[in-house]
């Protein structure tokens, strides 16, 4: 199964924002500061189990900046989930979520409490006069078809509520920009590693033959004369500490005899042409960073391979940090072939030139609180052969139009190189401490380039969008 569509409204630096996303890999593109994070929390609030429960209570500014709570309001986030049919597991999953054929959907909440909501209806309370208190957190799935996420009310009741537990059958697993994978690499609790391992299912006879290794590796550490003299002094020094009440026998070993401990104590060990059998911290940040993707994508693939998997997905940031351009490539071809959906932010014009044109979610920067978004080939109304043709054009120099605030498109390179220096030395104007790219498109057919620009929708033209469609449904 995957998410098709997603609809945020009123969650931080988003007012109203209502995208679909394409099958495999999703690209989630824009300057700094245009909410990509926010994108993939509001994600993991509807539909990570492992997100703790306390992010769900919103914060102040968790809030929409134009927005005051004072007034009965909702923050809202929809997922609508489509290609589980014919699959026992995730059928079983978001069955009861369907509100059209193939068609499921999850909604979180954060609006009046229901109590709080029969006392606006009675006028015992009057709007204005709300407070964070009033306020909760609620999932809920399916609902009436003649709701859509784009226009449920605060004070609509849509959908039945989840057992929150069944969301831990759904696997998502969250890479932030900021990850420091070689901790969790050697942390037994956050390590891919030992996610794998628990999913090989090791046999229990293989398990006695690895306790077997350990008890004689244990009894030969023991045995040697420095090793027993040293625990003899440990033994003593404690009995002398602890008293005879609270007296135990003390030895050395390399772990306790249990198959949980030789599980804890695998780690990862590289070769390479200069040193063997070598730890991943003596690697750098960008190899540990693919080290720890592949041992997760071979347990993803695991879990499907053994069909207990009721749906997964990685919500990666900045796939390309600390990697140089080849590995950055390498990275998002793996995640691009994965039967599993993945949705990655970036900043990284060699990740966006070698990614689909439909694989795009562009998030924008007006100037004005609410964050503008389009998925090019959608709003862009663009035809099959203009999107190979931009396809062809958006290589990892001119895709960076992608991620500037204002682009001028120009001819050719004569222009690229002279219009920069002349309006500087003219006007004392820095295109690019402006913001402003120039980029070349090597001809005159400048309007297909310029519908990449005028396809950006707002809260209000979304709004309209789908009043429009309710109606006419």
């Amino acid at each position: 199964m995957r998410i098709s569509r997603v609809v945020i409204r009123n969650f931080r630096s988003f007012e109203y924002l209502d995208v679909t996303l394409s099958a495999g890999t999703t690209c989630l593109i824009g300057e700094n500061n245009t909410g990509k994070s926010n994108f993939l929390h509001a994600i993991r609030l509807c539909i990570d189990a492992g997100l703790s429960s306390t992010y769900r209570t919103l914060l102040p500014t968790d809030i929409h900046s134009n927005i005051s709570i004072s007034n009965p309001t909702q923050v809202l986030i929809g997922l609508e989930i489509t290609e589980f049919q014919g699959k026992i597991n995730e059928e079983a999953l978001v069955g009861a979520w369907q509100y059209k054929p193939g068609l499921a959907r999850l909604i979180y909440r954060y609006r009046p409490k229901l109590a709080i909501r029969e006392d606006l209806d009675s006028e015992e309370i009057q709007p204005g006069n709300l407070t964070h208190e009033d306020y909760h957190w609620e999932i809920t799935g399916g609902g009436e078809p003649a709701k859509d996420l784009a226009t449920i009310e605060w004070n609509d009741d849509v959908g039945s509520s989840i057992r929150f537990a069944d969301l831990q059958s759904f696997l998502v697993v969250h890479l932030p920009a900021l990850r420091d994978v070689e901790s969790d690499l050697r942390q037994f609790r956050n390590s891919p590693l030992a996610r794998l391992i628990a999913a090989m299912e090791i046999d229990p006879t293989e398990q006695e033959q690895l306790l077997d290794a350990l008890r004689q590796a244990n009894q030969r550490i023991a045995a040697a004369p420095t090793t027993g003299m040293i625990a003899k002094a440990v033994d003593a020094s404690f009995k002398s500490v602890a008293g005879p009440a609270f007296s135990m026998d003390v030895a050395l070993g390399l772990a306790e005899p249990s198959f949980q401990s030789i599980v804890r104590a695998m780690r990862v060990l590289f070769t390479s042409t200069a040193m063997a059998n070598f730890d991943p911290s003596s690697n750098g940040l960008g190899l540990n960073n693919i080290l720890y993707v592949s041992i997760l994508i071979e347990y993803f693939n695991r879990r499907l391979a053994q069909q207990k998997s009721a749906g997964q997905i990685i919500l990666f940031e900045e796939p390309e940090a600390h990697l140089h351009p080849q590995l950055q490539l390498t990275l998002f071809k793996a995640l691009s072939v994965l039967p599993f959906q993945s949705i990655l932010t970036t900043h990284s014009t060699h990740i966006t030139a070698n990614a689909g044109l439909a694989s795009y979610v562009v998030l924008t920067q007006r100037g004005v609180p609410a964050i503008a978004s389009s998925v090019p080939t959608r709003d862009a109304k663009l035809e099959p052969a203009e999107v190979r043709d931009l396809e062809r054009y958006l290589d990892a120099t001119r895709s960076n139009l992608l991620f500037a605030r204002k682009v001028m498109l120009v001819e050719g390179p004569a222009e690229l190189f002279l219009i920069p220096p002349l309006l500087k030395q003219v006007k004392g104007i820095d295109l690019e401490r402006e913001g402003i790219s120039v980029i070349p498109i090597y001809g005159v057919h400048f309007d297909v380039y310029a519908k990449l620009f005028f396809c950006e929708r707002t809260a209000e033209e979304m709004c309209d969008h789908h009043r429009w469609r309710s109606h006419a449904e």
